[in-house]
């Protein structure tokens, strides 16, 4: 299970924690992972030539997880970048359209750790909204249905300390 839990959620100040304003973090049960970068390009039609294109540079990411999670609290944690994130019920990630929302006050950080070949603790971190949750209920996997949640984010800021150790 340990292995599975490489996708952490952050929300650096939650009004709808216990303690409003305190941070809330999970560990996702990830099984998959897609970045789709939308481009746009502009092309401008001239007759009889060929179109004209133009690429300011613009993308937008978007990063949708799937994955399981557990209808019932498991109390399952684990520690990343010395924080301790805990693995959320269905309930809690359903929850996470309605009562998580990124603006200046609440600040969502999305983590995915590379596998560790070391004592080294490389990661990715984007800043991340959250546009859809789905959970999905099958027969006979009703304790622990399938969850789809799609972010939109910016550049991630990468971490890899071994490879930038000494400069």
């Amino acid at each position: 299970m340990a292995d599975e839990l490489a996708v952490f959620l952050e929300n650096e100040n939650d009004y709808s924690n216990i303690t409003p304003g305190g941070t809330t973090r999970y560990a996702l049960q990830v099984e998959k992972i897609s970045l789709a970068i939308l481009k746009n390009p502009i092309q401008i039609a001239a007759p009889k030539n060929s179109p004209y294109l133009f690429d300011l540079g613009t993308y937008k990411p978007t990063l949708n997880l799937t994955g399981i999670v557990d209808d019932q609290d498991t109390d399952q944690t684990v520690t990343f970048g010395g924080n301790i994130y805990r693995t959320p019920t269905v309930h809690q990630v359903s929850r996470l359209s309605t009562d998580w929302w990124y603006d200046t006050q609440q600040q969502i950080n999305l983590y995915i750790q590379e596998p560790d070949f070391g004592s080294n603790e490389s990661y990715f971190k984007y800043a991340a909204a959250l546009t859809s949750v789905s959970v999905d209920y099958k027969a006979g996997t009703e304790e622990r249905p399938e969850f789809t949640m799609v972010f939109f984010t910016g550049r991630p800021k990468v971490y890899y300390p071994h490879m930038t150790k000494g400069i």
